[in-house]
């Protein structure tokens, strides 16, 4: 669940960062059209997956592992 966590919150800083280069950085006024796209669509993909990793439920454990949990 941690490693799940810090991956997402990882993807979420990527994502963020890409999005926010899109209007703040100067320098990608210098890339094409279709580049300064793909750096918006990778970031808002970033974005989504970090959202999926961080509101995913963790896997079901089996009765096996002795929780003491019943399904």
């Amino acid at each position: 669940m941690v490693l799940q966590r810090v991956t997402a919150g990882f993807l979420l800083l990527i994502g963020l960062l890409a999005m926010a280069a899109t209007r703040a950085f100067p320098f990608l006024d210098d890339l094409s059209e279709p580049a300064e796209t793909a750096v918006a669509i990778a970031g808002a993909a970033f974005l989504l997956a970090g959202v999926w990793l961080w509101l995913r439920k963790p896997a079901d454990r089996s009765p096996a592992a002795g929780d003491g949990e019943r399904p």
